[in-house]
C-alpha cells in the first residue's frame, strides 16, 4: 500500500513561516477569556466556532487555537464552563480549513500521553500536517482534582508535565515499541500509528512562565505563550528576550515566543476604550471573577483589593489592544519589535471582531512590512 504522508513541519505548519509577526485567534471552542455577561459575549456553538475558524483561515491567520475547561469559575452551569471538547473540535475544523495551523489544547493529567499521542497523529493527518497542540500542567487544581488525581506541588506538577511531554514525543517519533517507567508516567510496549505528517513531530505550545515553566517549555516545547504584564516595551523586549536567551544558552533550542491580546476595535479609540469598560465593568461578570480571583490571591482577599483587580480579570488579563485599526495596528507591530514572533488575539464577540480586524488591520500590518497578502487556499470541503 502506499505509505502515509511525511513532510517537514516547516513546509506544512503555517506556524512556521516567513511572517514577521504571525497571528492567531484563541479561545473560540468556548465564550472565551473575558469574563463579562455583555449580550455581545460569544456563544460558542460548533457552527459559530467553525464561521470564525473558516473566516481566520481564509485570511491566513497561522493558528487557530482552543483552550480546554474541566471545571467552570461561578459554579456548576455556569457559562465559563461550556467548551467544546477541543482533540474532537481541532480534528472537525482540520477537516474544514486548508491553510491554518490548528491546535488542541491537552491538559497532561486528563488524557494519557499514548491517547494523546494518537488523538494528535490522526488529526495531523486530516489537516495535512497543520497539527499542533497546547499543552498545560496546572493552572486550575480543582480541575486537576475532578479526575481524582492530587495536584501535588508545583514542582510535582511540572515534573509530571515534563514526563509526559517526553513521552508522547518518544510514541510520535520512535518506530519501536516505548517503554516509560516514570514516577508518574507508565507505558509498557506503547506503539502509536500512523505517526503525525509533520516530522520530527507538531509543534508543543506552552503557557508556564514560571522558572519551572520555562524548563519545561525550553527542553521539550517550541513556542511559549506568555502574558505581559505591562504595556512597556522595554520590559516586554526583556522579558521576551530572556525567554529565547535561556532556551538557547541552556537546552541549545530556538523558541518562539507568542503574546495575547484582547481586540476591541471601533471606529474612534474613545468608542473602543467606553465599550472595554463596558465589558469589564458594567458587565463584568462578578460571579466568575471573584471566584478566580480568591483562588488566584486567597479567600480573604479584602474587598477594596477586589474590586481593584476586577476589570483586569474580567478582560483575562491579556494585552488591550483597544482602539481604532491603526491603534491596534501600532500596539502589534510594537509587541513585534520587542521579539514576540507571534500573538493570539481574543474578542468578546468572535464573530463580528475577527471580520473587522481582518478586513482593516491585516491591511495595515501588510503595508507595515509584518505579514505578507495571503492567497487563500480553496476550503476544504
Amino acid at each position: 500500500m502506499d505509505s502515509f504522508p511525511s513532510e517537514p513541519r516547516e513546509r506544512v505548519n503555517p506556524v512556521y513561516n516567513d511572517n514577521k509577526l504571525k497571528l492567531g485567534v484563541f479561545g473560540l471552542n468556548g465564550p472565551g477569556t473575558v469574563m463579562t455577561t455583555h449580550p455581545d459575549r460569544f456563544l460558542p456553538t460548533w457552527q459559530a466556532s467553525l464561521a470564525v475558524a473558516k473566516a481566520c483561515d481564509a485570511a491566513g491567520l497561522e493558528a487557530i487555537v482552543p483552550y480546554s475547561r474541566w471545571k467552570p469559575f461561578g459554579g456548576a452551569g455556569h457559562i465559563t464552563g461550556v467548551t467544546l471538547d477541543t482533540f474532537a473540535w481541532a480534528a472537525a475544523v482540520s477537516a474544514s480549513t486548508s491553510y491554518s495551523g490548528v491546535f488542541a489544547t491537552v491538559h497532561a493529567h486528563a488524557v494519557h500521553p499514548l491517547v494523546a499521542a494518537k488523538q494528535g497523529a490522526t488529526i495531523d493527518q486530516i489537516s495535512g500536517g497543520r497539527f499542533a497542540l497546547n499543552l498545560v500542567v496546572g493552572f486550575y487544581l480543582p480541575e486537576i482534582a475532578t479526575f481524582g488525581i492530587d495536584p501535588g506541588s508545583k514542582d510535582d506538577r511540572y515534573d509530571f508535565g515534563e514526563e509526559w511531554v517526553a513521552a508522547l514525543k518518544r510514541l510520535w517519533t520512535e518506530d519501536a515499541e516505548v517503554d516509560v517507567e516514570g514516577r508518574y508516567v507508565r507505558i509498557e510496549g506503547g506503539v502509536s500509528t500512523p505517526k503525525p505528517v509533520q516530522k520530527p513531530s507538531p509543534p508543543i505550545m506552552n503557557a508556564g512562565s514560571s522558572d519551572r515553566g520555562r524548563q519545561l517549555a525550553g527542553r521539550y516545547c517550541d513556542i511559549a505563550f506568555v502574558v505581559s504584564q505591562t504595556e512597556d516595551p522595554a520590559k516586554i523586549a526583556e522579558q521576551v528576550a530572556s525567554y529565547k536567551t535561556f532556551a538557547r544558552e541552556t537546552y541549545g533550542r530556538d523558541l518562539q515566543v507568542w503574546g495575547y491580546g484582547l481586540v476591541v476595535q471601533r471606529a474612534s479609540r474613545e468608542e473602543a476604550e467606553a465599550d472595554l469598560r463596558s465589558f469589564v465593568t458594567e458587565y463584568a461578570d462578578v460571579e466568575a471573577v471573584d471566584e478566580f480571583a480568591r483562588y488566584m490571591f486567597g479567600a480573604q482577599l479584602p474587598e477594596e483589593k477586589l474590586s481593584a483587580l476586577r476589570p483586569t480579570i474580567a478582560s483575562g488579563g491579556s494585552m488591550q489592544l483597544c482602539g481604532t485599526a491603526t491603534d491596534i495596528a501600532d500596539k502589534l507591530e510594537m509587541m513585534s519589535a520587542c521579539g514576540m514572533d507571534g500573538v493570539l488575539l481574543t474578542f468578546v464577540d468572535y464573530q463580528a471582531g475577527s471580520r473587522s480586524f481582518i478586513n482593516a488591520v491585516l491591511p495595515l500590518l501588510e503595508q507595515r512590512g509584518l505579514r505578507a497578502p495571503h492567497v487563500a487556499k480553496e476550503a476544504a470541503e
